[in-house]
């Protein structure tokens, strides 16, 4: 009899010890599982942290205004005859539409953060065109030029041309085109 209680109780001992081990391991799985469920694996978990802490550094407002000069292979001019334009947004600067001859005031409106319109205003100087102008039927309410501001500090310039009533004027839409249109660092 004493034999089958020794061996009752190293059995139930035994039982007790592998249900200790199965709950311990039974524990650890179910805190992995939640841990795993709740924290993604690896370096994600690292990675989400650092793009919910990471600030966006606040935005520096750039001054368009100012001087910019085209950008032109095969000119390394240092004057700027023709190949620089002036942006103001608070008064009208002169513009080159033709090489020492042709010479117009033009105003500059911003349309959104990285863009401008810019508005024919008069002729500012006229030295022997090549044809003359019919300069005050020109509208001075439609864009004759689009500017686009680029991330580099630079600029876009998309001719347009002259307009009468709203209508682009065909005769007269290329003076300035080959002049101004182009890609302008500023100074």
């Amino acid at each position: 009899m004493k034999k089958l209680i020794l061996i009752c109780l190293s059995v139930i001992s035994f039982a007790c010890n592998d249900r200790g081990r199965n709950s311990t391991t039974s524990e650890v799985a179910d805190r992995d599982t939640i841990s795993s469920k709740t924290q993604p694996p690896g370096n994600i978990q690292e990675e989400r942290d650092a793009v919910q802490t990471e600030k966006e550094e606040p935005r520096i407002p750039v001054a368009l205004d100012g001087r910019y000069r085209k950008i032109e292979e095969e000119s390394a001019a240092t004057t700027c005859n023709c190949n620089c334009i002036e942006i103001n947004f608070e008064q009208a600067t002169e513009w080159c539409i033709d090489k020492d001859k042709i010479y117009i005031t033009a105003r500059t409106q911003k349309t959104g953060e990285n863009s401008a319109d810019v508005y024919f205003q008069a002729v500012a100087r006229e030295m022997a065109p090549d044809r003359k102008m019919p300069w005050q039927d020109f509208d001075t309410d439609t864009p004759v030029a689009k500017l686009t501001f680029t991330p580099n500090g630079g600029a876009e310039l998309d001719w347009l041309g002259f307009s009468t009533n709203g209508e682009i004027s065909t005769d007269y839409a290329l003076f300035g085109k080959k002049t101004l249109e182009g890609t302008y660092k500023k100074e």
